[in-house]
């Protein structure tokens, strides 16, 4: 009996849980004139837990990529003596105690607003290729690595609209203020470098999804 009532309080509580989480994936970009295509990008999952309406915090890994335009240089003849490429990659774990701005009963979406706390793991790879003058044909090639811990905060604003009349399914259009520097990283790889990702702007795409019938609460 006793292990009965245990397995009804499990289910009963997964079943709670279910109803209050929403796991999510989204993907953002940000504007960087410094980076190859005019910015970099992340792609995350997370999960969003609903205390009441008003108020539902989320949890977040994301993973964020981005390559500076390469630099050659050449001597005076126009004859290429080097060129550099380098990339950066930070994995992102982040809290957010969401608030949400907006009558739940309009139908019409709500506005979200989202401080952020950040804890990144941030590393930045050069690829360089110099003339060799003793073999032309065979360029001296070297890989350089720096990498940095931040911990940094940051806010954004979204909209979000239901995309289900059945389940819990909504997808939100976020504007950012990008909270991690990734020239942490970089400007070891450069001492004269001042590249900085701190306050930089970005726009990004979540979509929350559930299986669970939506409940009237």
């Amino acid at each position: 009996m006793k292990n009965i009532l245990a397995l009804f309080l499990l289910v009963s509580s997964s079943s709670l849980l279910a109803q209050k989480i929403r796991p999510l994936v989204g993907v953002s970009g940000y504007i960087d004139t410094s980076f190859d295509n005019g910015g970099f990008g992340d792609l995350k999952l997370g999960a969003e837990y609903k205390i009441f309406y008003y108020f539902k915090p989320e949890i977040e890994i994301s993973f964020m990529l981005g390559a500076l335009e390469d630099v050659t240089n050449r001597d005076e003849s126009g004859i290429i003596t080097s060129v550099y490429s380098t990339k950066i990659s930070s994995v992102n774990y982040s809290f957010c105690p969401k608030f949400i701005l907006g009558n739940k009963d309009s139908g019409d979406g709500y506005i979200q607003i989202l401080p952020k706390y950040t804890f990144a793991t941030i590393e930045a790879t050069e690829n360089s290729a110099i003339r060799n003058p003793n073999n032309l044909s065979s360029p001296i090639e070297k890989k350089s690595k720096a990498s940095a811990n931040e911990h940094s905060l940051g806010i954004g604003v979204g909209y979000v609209v239901d995309i289900s009349d059945d389940n819990s399914q909504s997808l939100a259009i976020n504007l950012y203020l990008n909270n991690v520097d990734l020239g942490k990283a970089l400007n070891k790889l450069d001492k004269d470098a001042t590249i900085s990702t701190q306050y930089v702007i970005g726009f990004g795409v979540n979509y929350y999804f559930s299986f669970k019938k939506k409940t009237i609460n």
